[in-house]
């Protein structure tokens, strides 16, 4: 990925090209995971930041990590800062912010990225093996499910590895992307959350989350 890349005019106007296409989309994906209040949204447009708000926040530095060196490869100018609270119990939550020159363009982006690859992975078109757009979504596939296991978190439980996530809309895409990638997922359905369960001894047909030290390695993306 160019890191001196400048953000992509285009994606502000609401379409992605290919090229920034597998970043933009795990970012949006990064996300999406972590919007608290998505299903409530009466649009699927995501409302631009406000001043000092964050685009994203997370309760780990991993996927926060994550998001600030793919915005900053795509060309947005983000930065970082951690927020802290509690008593008896501390927390720190991870926040993500993007200059307020880019805020709208930004969102624009994430919206046509997610929009794009939700399409590229749902979509029913049979296509073959060595067709440029199967690849696509196979890389689409592996940047959802990355995406999901950094910021959702995952368990292992004896048979099973599960994402919890809030959004069914987000699991629909899981779903789909695990059968490209050759692999069954299932979901349980709560009365806050989605949970998006394979089974372990598939689960390494998964894309691994990054290492801790990998994280900004361009070859992941």
């Amino acid at each position: 990925m160019d890191r001196t890349a400048t953000l992509d005019p285009a994606a502000a106007r609401g379409v992605v090209l290919a090229g920034a296409l597998p970043a933009a989309f795990e970012s949006a994906c990064l996300v999406e995971c972590v919007d608290t209040v998505r299903a409530q949204r009466p649009s699927e447009i995501r409302p631009v930041p406000r001043a000092g708000e964050a685009l994203a926040e997370f309760d780990r530095e991993d996927p926060a990590e994550r998001l600030e060196f793919l915005l900053t490869g795509l060309g947005c100018m983000t930065w970082r800062d951690t927020r802290s609270g509690g008593e008896r119990r501390r927390y720190h939550v991870q926040r993500v912010h993007v200059h307020e020159s880019q805020r709208l363009a930004t969102t624009r982006m994430l919206d046509a990225a997610w929009r794009q690859g939700r399409q590229a992975l749902l979509g029913a078109e049979p296509l073959g093996a060595s067709s440029p757009r199967h690849t696509q979504r196979l890389t689409m596939a592996q940047a959802a499910w990355r995406a999901a296991m950094l910021a959702a978190g995952h368990r292992r439980r004896r048979h099973v590895l599960s994402v919890t996530i809030r959004d069914q809309e987000i699991a629909a895409v899981l779903v789909r992307a695990a059968r490209l990638l050759g692999v069954t997922a299932d979901v349980t359905r709560r009365s806050s959350c989605v949970i998006v369960t394979v089974p372990t001894d598939a689960a390494d047909m998964l894309p691994a989350t990054p290492p801790r030290l990998r994280l900004r390695d361009s070859s992941l993306v």
